[in-house]
Formats: C-alpha cells, structure tokens, sequence
C-alpha cells in the first residue's frame, strides 16, 4: 500500500496491485511541481510516484543543473541555429548516421515544423575521443559537431550540459524505483546500474520559426495545420526538457483515451523560470508494468515567435532487454502485461521511421502480452545479427524491420 499526499492536502491511498487504483490526473489538475530539494524524502517519492503514474509529466525545480551553464547552453544553441543554412546541412544525419542536423523529421509519418540537432553519448564514452574515431562507432553513429570558428565553444558547453542531464537522470531514475518500492542494492536495481554506466542517451536540440497559417506558403491543401511534432510519447526511459520561459506550445494529453480531437484533451505546459520538465517514456513504462504512464505529448506552433527547446532522452544500453520487474508483478500477484523489449531494437526503428515510411511506427503495445505482433520474432532476428558497435543502416535491415502488412 502507497500513501499520496493530493494537491488539496488530503492523503490518498493508492495500492500497487491494481491498475484501477492508481489515480488519474483530475479536469481541476495541473502539471505537478517538484522540488528536488525537498529534504522530506518520503514525500518527494510520493510526489514523484504521483506524477509518473497520472499525467507522466512533471516540473522540477531545485534540479542541480547549474543555472550558468544553463543561459551559456541557451546562448550556444541560438548561435548554432543562426548559422548559415549551408553550414548546418554540411552536418545533416543520414541513413548510416542518427546523428547531426535536419529539418525533415516524420512524426507519426507528418512531418514536423523545426529544424534539430542531435547528439549522443560517444560509442566510446569518451569525449576527449576525436567524434569520427573507430572506436566511437555505435547504432546512433557519429556526432557531428560545428567547428571552433564557426560557432565558438559549441561542444564544450554541449558535452557540459550532456554530462549534467546525464547525472540527473540517474538521480531521477533510482528516485522512480524508490517510488515503486524497489529497494536500494536489489535484483531489481540492477538495470539502473547497468543503465548509468551502458546509456545511449542523446541531446536534441530544437528550433521552431515562426508558422504563419495565413501564409501560402505555409498550409498544404486539405491537410491539418503544421505542428512544432506531432502526438508522440517518447522511446526512452525519461525525458529531461529545457524550454524557453515564455513558451507555452508543449502540450500533453489529460487521458490515454481522451478524443484527441477535443481542444480540451490538451493541456499546455507552462514552464516556470530555472524549472527543467520531466516525462516518463516507453521504456519506463514496461520497466514498471503499466503503473507509470509514458503520455502522448504534442508541440505548437506559433505564428510570430521562434522559439527554442532540448529535450534529453535518457535511454537504456542497446542490448538491454526492458521488462516488467518482479515488485510490479509477481510479488503483487498481478499479471505481467509485456513481453521484454530490446532497446536496440525499438531504437532502430524509431530512427528509421524518422528517415522513411516502414509501414509502421514501433509502440509499446506492440509488446503487450496480449497483442500477437510479429515484432518480438523480428526483434530477434534483429539482435542475431546486428552489430552494436557500428553505424546502423535502415537498407542494411530493411528486410527485418519494414511492415509485412
């Protein structure tokens, strides 16, 4: 039995053995606050356990992240993104290559209104490693920073602000599996530790310019308004989200049910000044068997501003299989509600779907027990003969990954 302390004060008793019972997030609700600070350890895991378990969303201030490195990150990025169009498409991610610049991403198969950068952690964990090094070879690939000259002390500051999102995410993550009850040196915390060490995590960051609907130029015939993305939930195990202060175009839906189509159905995420925005994603979901919900999350855009954001996805190794752990089932007598997941696998197919049109985008409830998808005999297929340690190429296995239907 979990106790929640509720907004109003009033404790709320949740019991971890019953999906019905855990609460959802209220019509009145809004997107809770957590202060990472709060020396109150038991109530700092009931707020946490509250917040991943109803709207999968959550501000965090008091975070750790030195607010210096913050604006210096901000003002690097800007610099980046005001580069000439020549120079960032000189960096542009390709089929062998998830890293680098790009303004062609498909969401949901729709292409979003940004442009982007991404970066990862170095195959060889090193960043001191020149990026296009051997040993830095990886299924995301190689990171492909700007020079010196033509944006001063972009990587430095980068790998800066990399390392601390880093950081927190473990701090996050073993914070999350106190909430669930895992206790400290466990059978069950073992993945935590592999993740801390063997994380595929990258960096993205986003641009948005300014959408005019009035424009021409802008709308397509018979197709729906532009968005910043498209619905989507995040792969990964947690997402660690910089906003601008003054932009309020993330948006999350109040119900996994919710008609999306209802105006309603959306609730904005207002970012508080020095606050990072933390959402669980797929992989987490799994990890606890359903009760920690990963939320479809969309993003705005806005006719006059542009606007500017980095989400950090930190994600397991590669060859971690992500399952329900045992204090999420069996020591509940509840039933287990996936089958385990490769991480390279889901990755590779996210990635490809980026770049082109497999037929389908991979999701979680492709791995519910009751779902007879064909994805867990082409998963592995998938892990007997891929290579971790190099490049991956969407021709390279298209045959295994693309849609039968």
């Amino acid at each position: 039995m979990t106790v929640i302390s509720a907004e109003n004060g009033q404790d709320e008793v949740v019991v971890m053995t019953n999906n019905s019972n855990i609460p959802k997030a209220k019509e009145h609700d809004e997107i809770p606050v957590i202060d990472l600070s709060n020396p109150n350890t038991e109530h700092l895991l009931q707020q946490i356990l509250r917040a991943c378990t109803t709207w999968g969303f959550f501000q965090l201030i008091h975070h750790g992240i030195p607010l210096p490195l913050i604006q210096s990150y901000r003002e690097s990025k800007a610099r980046f993104f005001s580069m000439p169009y020549e120079t960032k498409l000189s960096l542009k991610r390709n089929a062998q290559n998830a890293r680098g610049y790009f303004d062609d991403e498909l969401t949901k198969r729709r292409r979003d209104w940004k442009e982007a950068l991404d970066v990862g952690v170095p195959g060889s964990r090193n960043w001191d490693v020149a990026d296009f090094d051997e040993s830095n070879a990886c299924l995301d690939g190689f990171n492909q920073f700007p020079t010196q000259e033509d944006c001063p002390n972009f990587r430095e500051i980068t790998v800066q602000y990399f390392e601390e999102c880093a950081k927190l995410s473990n701090r996050l993550a073993r914070l999350m599996a106190r909430a669930l009850g895992i206790t400290e040196g466990s059978e069950d915390e073992q993945i935590l530790d592999r993740m801390a060490l063997d994380h595929t995590s990258y960096l993205r960051m986003n641009f948005y310019p300014p959408c005019d609907l009035n424009d021409a130029s802008t709308v397509i015939p018979d197709d729906p308004p532009p968005l910043g993305i498209s619905p989507h939930r995040d792969a990964g195990f947690l997402t660690i989200l910089l906003q601008d202060d003054d932009c309020h175009s993330l948006q999350v839906a109040r119900y996994e049910d919710s008609d999306l189509g209802s105006e309603n159905s959306w609730v904005t995420v207002n970012p508080l000044p020095g606050s990072v925005t933390i959402n669980t994603g797929d992989m987490a979901m799994i990890w606890s068997n359903g009760i920690f919900r990963a939320p479809l999350h969309r993003v705005l855009t806005d006719p006059t501003k542009k606007r500017y954001s980095s989400p950090f996805f930190y994600n397991p190794g590669y060859n971690e299989l992500i399952s329900p752990l045992d204090c999420c089932c069996f020591e509940k007598n509840k039933e287990v509600k996936y089958r385990p997941c490769l991480w390279g696998y889901f990755r590779a197919l996210r990635f490809a779907g980026d770049l082109t049109d497999l037929g389908v985008e991979i999701q979680t409830s492709h791995f519910k027990m009751d779902n007879k998808s064909d994805h867990i005999e082409k998963q592995d297929k998938f892990q007997k003969v891929v290579n971790f340690e190099e490049n991956f190429n969407v021709e390279k296995y298209r045959s295994i990954l693309e849609s039968n239907d």
